[in-house]
């Protein structure tokens, strides 16, 4: 999340954390999910 909130999108994540982009995207989806917001706006504003 901390990567995200820093406005790397997923390609950048995936490079950084050494995973596929598909994976980012999933593991974005769930970070999504629990904190019940459905954009990556909702979610900065939500830690802003």
């Amino acid at each position: 999340m901390g990567l995200v909130l820093r406005g790397n999108n997923v390609p950048a994540i995936a490079r950084k954390l050494y995973i596929s982009e598909n994976t980012a995207r999933d593991h974005m989806k769930s970070i999504y999910r629990k904190a019940d917001v459905h954009s990556r706006q909702e979610l900065i504003d939500l830690f802003d």
